[in-house]
């Protein structure tokens, strides 16, 4: 019996034990309340807007300038007067790295001065205080200048005005000058073929006067250390495209011709 007695009050011993730890444990657990959870939620990265160029203040109007730098034997030049594709089209069918709008045409829509593709004459020189200047690339070369090439070309374009001559900047005379998006092709020091975009980001059919081409071009030169040689002038405005890589400027209108660097 007194073992008996005795069992119980061990049992009861222990049971109160059990109770005080148990206890314990809830008055000095410490549960974070459902408000201060913190969760990690991922989220996606930010989509990066890369592009291949400066910003350079004209008149207190922030110019981009965006360039492409290609190898002379990998540009072709296309009509683009009888189909009249659009950028998108074009760039697909020729499978383009770098397309730029070429030169000039008229209402009639007819090539403006010289134009010869793939060693084919299509539209013949044309006298032009305007177009002064001439594009062409013969045995992987490219040469900008005042001269007709009197060479047979495989790519030759009468465009302009000139804007740079042997490393220097051109003084211009421009009447009725615009402030529409330029586009120019320009020769390097390391005779590679370079294509420069001048607009706003705001209002990309728009950007300098021509007759301030030159002096933003030596501007350029000072930001990007692109030593440029010789520089022409091509279509603009709406009638102008400019896709690489880091840059797409559609047109608003067909373009005449266009460069294809694969």
């Amino acid at each position: 019996m007194k073992r008996l007695i005795v069992f119980l009050g061990i049992i009861c011993i222990v049971g109160a034990g059990v109770f005080f730890v148990q206890d314990q444990i809830k008055k000095n657990a410490k549960v974070l309340p459902a408000t201060s959870v913190i969760t990690s939620i991922p989220t996606p990265s930010p989509t990066i807007e890369i592009k291949q160029s400066v910003i350079i203040d004209v008149q207190e109007t922030p110019i981009r300038v965006s360039w492409a730098i290609v190898e002379p034997e990998k540009v072709e030049l296309y009509s683009n007067l009888k189909n009249k594709q659009l950028s998108e089209q074009i760039k697909v069918d020729n499978s383009c790295q770098t397309l730029v709008s070429g030169g000039f045409y008229s209402k009639e829509n007819t090539h403006l001065g010289l134009f010869i593709g793939n060693f084919s004459l299509v539209s013949q020189a044309v006298e032009s205080p305007l177009l002064n200047g001439f594009l062409w690339t013969k045995d992987n070369n490219i040469s900008i200048g005042s001269d007709f090439p009197d060479t047979s070309p495989k790519i030759a374009l009468q465009t302009g005005p000139l804007l740079f001559k042997d490393s220097q900047p051109l003084l211009l005379a421009i009447n009725n000058d615009e402030p529409n998006r330029r586009i120019v092709a320009a020769t390097t020091a390391d005779d590679k073929l370079l294509f420069l975009a001048f607009y706003r980001d705001e209002a990309q059919f728009l950007g300098p006067l021509l007759a301030d081409l030159p002096q933003i071009i030596q501007t350029f030169q000072e930001k990007t250390n692109i030593e440029i040689t010789d520089a022409i002038n091509l279509d603009g405005g709406k009638h102008s495209v400019f896709i690489t890589n880091y840059e797409r400027l559609n047109e608003l209108e067909h373009i005449g011709s266009y460069f294809c660097a694969k």
